[in-house]
């Protein structure tokens, strides 16, 4: 959307007049009817904007409104704080918009920087409403959501057994979000819930829209890492008219609900106790999800065997590879100085060395007919000296984060100076980026691993079409189209060579 679109939308929603803007911000009517029309183009003076947005957000009164804007500006929830949502708007008006690229970025910077949420780890407050014994059970609107969900879970949490929820709903979602009270106390029970040992299939509502995607990742991420929940999506685009809502613990209860649109003010929420109307629902949620493919898969450390495996499956297909770690990639490493830093480390070395040799073996016979390029950034001494520079992926090798020595990091460099001399399908591009917590590991039209190199650390597993190619765009920005045709292979190792030398005097 240009800047003359957004500002039509948010004057239209608010229904708010040429002259009631103008009034406000100390301009000319027919200077705010120009800027709606595109005749003029956005101002310069960013304060400006800033007042525009400021006047538009204190015009966001009713529930409507507000839901479009927060599905609009992608965000979860609605700052409460006028001035902090006039900031969001104010952004949003500036921004013409991102490209793939810059979506993934922003994805990733709040990836990257995401504490701990074990919900193993987490306080949470005691949830015992009183569930109702009847069959059925039928609350209507959005308070009738809230409180047939308030049940559903906490009688989920407070059953010794644990089960698999499953999870589906395509309906507006403005009863969890909007009220902020309702919306912690809804996080709450799905922590408390999720620390009973209990697990969650959910089916997400994506179009084919990355910024939807990477929306529902977002906000869904502390959950996620948890390791508790297997996200899935439906490929095809669906009308949007008849929705429906699935909350189904099997051994438990089931909510359902059905809307036309986003009319849900007077819709049935229906409450089951009954095992044989829960066990129909859950057939019919089953049937849902035949069709419906795996968003992604999530590792934690805690299940490194399976990460291990999904990387193993990952690298088996044949396609070119951008990859770009914290420092540099596991595919180089050689066999040699892996196991001494896994015995110096104290790490548990069983299957750690033969997975990497089998997978190094894949790596250089890959190079016979694919590309591979490595985006690196050679940091300085003081970092290394001062063991800041991590072994990429360490997290997941069961002892902690390991960090190179000097020599170690040297070792691993005059490596790389050697495949790229030795293969020409090896390529390195040497960049700036140094602060960057993150490790991407794209394949092209194939899948991409995506993992969180700070604490906690979690390793995404993606394949749908749409976020690959973004990811894939994403490494492209960073590395530069340049960087990545340049043929003169030759100036590349003689930076890394250079820089070696002067690592070497330097130990």
């Amino acid at each position: 959307m240009s800047f003359a679109e957004k500002l039509n939308f948010l004057m239209d929603i608010t229904k708010t007049s040429n002259s009631t803007l103008a009034h406000s911000v100390a301009l000319d009517a027919s200077y705010i009817s120009r800027l709606r029309t595109g005749k003029r183009l956005m101002p310069k003076d960013s304060h400006l904007i800033q007042d525009m947005a400021a006047c538009l957000v204190r015009r966001f009164t009713e529930d409507y409104q507000k839901k479009t804007l927060s599905d609009t500006l992608k965000l979860m929830n609605l700052p409460s704080d006028n001035s902090l949502l006039a900031n969001e708007v104010a952004h949003w008006l500036i921004h013409d918009g991102e490209n793939n690229a810059g979506r993934v970025e922003r994805f990733l910077g709040g990836f990257s920087t995401l504490e701990s949420r074990s919900v193993s780890a987490q306080t949470h407050e005691e949830y015992q409403p009183a569930f109702p014994k009847d069959a059925v059970s039928i609350y209507y609107g959005v308070e009738g959501k809230r409180r047939a969900a308030e049940y559903f879970l906490a009688e989920v949490a407070m059953r010794e057994k644990p089960q698999t929820l499953l999870l589906f709903s395509d309906e507006e979602t403005s009863w969890m979000t909007a009220d902020p009270e309702y919306a912690r106390k809804w996080a709450g029970l799905m922590v408390h819930m999720l620390s009973r040992g209990n697990k969650i299939k959910i089916i997400h509502t994506l179009s084919r829209d990355l910024d939807e995607m990477l929306s529902a990742l977002n906000q869904w991420m502390p959950l996620y890492m948890s390791g508790a929940i297997e996200p899935y999506f439906y490929p095809k685009k669906r009308d949007g008219i008849f929705k429906r809502t699935l909350f189904i613990a099997p051994e438990t209860a089931a909510v359902v609900s059905s809307s036309i649109g986003d009319q849900v003010e007077l819709a049935a929420n229906i409450l089951h106790r009954d095992p044989a109307a829960i066990a129909s629902f859950a057939e019919e949620f089953l049937h849902y999800l035949h069709l419906c493919r795996s968003l992604m898969r999530i590792f934690t450390a805690r299940e490194r065997d399976a990460c291990n495996d999904t990387v193993t499956e990952f690298e088996r297909g044949q396609a070119d590879t951008l990859i770009k770690t914290e420092s540099l990639s596991l595919p180089t490493m050689p066999e040699r100085l892996l196991a001494s830093i896994v015995e110096r480390s104290g790490i548990d070395a069983a299957n750690h060395l033969s997975v990497h040799a089998a997978r190094r073996q894949r790596f250089l016979e890959s190079l016979q007919s694919n590309q591979f390029t490595e985006l690196i950034h050679l940091p300085d001494m003081e970092m290394l000296e001062s063991g800041g520079i991590k072994v990429s992926m360490s997290d997941m090798l069961g002892g902690g984060a390991v960090f190179y020595t000097p020599e170690e990091y040297v070792a691993h460099l005059e490596q790389v100076i050697s495949l790229r001399s030795s293969y020409e399908n090896y390529r390195v591009v040497l960049i700036d980026r140094a602060e960057d917590r993150f490790t991407v590991y794209a394949r092209e039209e194939l899948g991409v691993i995506v993992a969180k190199t700070s604490q906690p650390p979690v390793v995404l597993a993606i394949s749908e079409s749409n976020m690959v190619a973004a990811f894939w765009d994403f490494l492209k920005s960073m590395a530069g189209e340049k960087a990545l045709t340049a043929t003169d292979k030759g100036a590349t190792i003689r930076q890394l060579e250079d820089y070696v030398q002067k690592l070497r005097a330097e130990i």
